[in-house]
């Protein structure tokens, strides 16, 4: 089976040890030399003074202790691999944890730090805003009080000196009169209180729709923000651990987002193959994978690897234009859908070069997996990503309108 295309992490992420696949890779190569160190020594000595029968029976002879050799390198192969992986997984288990713990301590105080400056700056404006409209309100009930009270003067300065100067005969005319005066400019005045109510009351509102729509931009701009970072990660084939929390944390009260954070595989924290890269793999997959197809039924071992390798070689791998075989050959089979998946991996089709490769079973079938994986992650993260940007343009508009 073909591995997954390895992914780069920035700062301090985990790297394989640069020196454990060159351990095993000696510990085989010392293993096959003493294999064929005892082959040579037991069956090959010599073979110019035996007779044909006798080189028949030496023939036998080595294919059955190839065949047993075979079987027993590849357990132990097995059970070193498995002691091997579970060794380093171990480690990079215990890293991981510890790396996890660190990011979420530093995190949660960075947080913290954050919303105790954006509520000291929001409480500071709101402060400085009732204080100023409590100013203005304040002068202005303190002019009109002034201004009642030298119009109310002056009014009283008048009817004293009117009384006094018109006789008695004038005076029930002249007090009617001015009380009448009186009368319209309490009601003027008791007017221009209540328009001032009014528009008090008005600008209190003015106030409030103010603080609900900066409230609702920040909360828009943080989530935009938020969602550009990790789509423009994501376009790369590194980790997004930080910008994906950062996104989730910001839209938390948005559940078409949060939606669509949870349909991403939890591979992103690792990094997920872009497409060319995914479209270049592909091409080292495919040809394993032909070889795979052309495997004899029941002959899993090294022959029957050498002739699937054979017979991949010599036939002509088919186009997607043409119809599916009409014959049973699984071999040519599972090559027409290798060469339908090639096609629409290389017109960037990744969902559909995967619901080809679902139709493939046995050998090919495990060397396209860790690919076919790869690639669902991508074609999640795509369409994850598409749902997150409408719903950023959606809210940026409603904020506008």
């Amino acid at each position: 089976p073909t591995k997954g295309p390895a992914t780069t992490d920035n700062g301090s992420r985990l790297k394989s040890p640069p020196l454990e696949n060159d351990f095993i890779d000696a510990d085989l190569a010392k293993a096959h030399a003493s294999m064929k160190a005892s082959i040579n020594e037991s069956y090959l000595q010599d073979l110019d003074g035996l007779s044909p029968g006798e080189l028949r029976i030496r023939v036998v002879q080595l294919a059955s202790e190839m065949s047993d050799r075979t079987k027993w390198e590849a357990v132990r192969l097995r059970e070193f691999l498995a002691m091997k992986e579970k060794e380093v997984g171990d480690k990079y288990l215990d890293m991981m944890q510890k790396q996890r713990l660190e990011y979420e301590n530093l995190h949660a105080l960075r947080m913290r730090e954050q919303e105790a400056h954006i509520t000291k700056t929001a409480n500071e404006a709101l402060e400085a805003k009732d204080k100023s409209i409590e100013s203005v309100v304040n002068a202005a009930s303190v002019a009109q009080e002034v201004e009642y009270k030298a119009a109310l003067k002056t009014s009283e300065e008048l009817f004293e000196r009117e009384i006094n100067a018109k006789y008695e005969s004038e005076f029930g005319a002249k007090l009617a009169e001015a009380k009448s005066l009186f009368a319209n400019d309490l009601q003027e005045k008791i007017a221009l209180l209540v328009n001032l109510a009014k528009r008090l009351e008005t600008a209190e509102q003015h106030l409030k729709i103010s603080r609900n729509f900066e409230s609702g931009s920040q909360r828009a701009h943080r989530v935009s923000a938020a969602a550009l970072a990790l789509a423009e990660k994501m376009e790369t084939n590194k980790g997004a651990t930080e910008e994906f929390v950062a996104l989730k944390s910001a839209a938390v009260e948005n559940g078409v987002i949060a939606s669509a954070l949870d349909k991403i595989p939890l591979t992103v924290k690792k990094g997920i193959p872009t497409l060319p890269e995914l479209q270049s793999k592909f091409d080292e997959v495919y040809s394993v994978s032909r070889q795979a197809a052309y495997v004899p039924r029941g002959r899993s071992g090294l022959e029957g690897q050498l002739a699937g390798k054979v017979f991949a070689t010599l036939s002509l791998p088919p186009t997607h234009d043409k119809p599916p075989p009409t014959s049973e050959s699984q071999g040519k089979m599972a090559d027409y859908i290798l060469a339908r998946a090639t096609y629409h991996i290389k017109l960037g089709d990744l969902e559909q070069a995967v619901k080809d490769l679902d139709q493939l079973s046995g050998q090919v079938a495990f060397s396209v997996k860790d690919w076919k994986s790869a690639a669902m992650d991508r074609v999640a993260v795509d369409k994850a990503l598409k749902v997150i940007k409408m719903e950023c343009a959606l809210m940026n508009q409603n904020m506008v309108a």
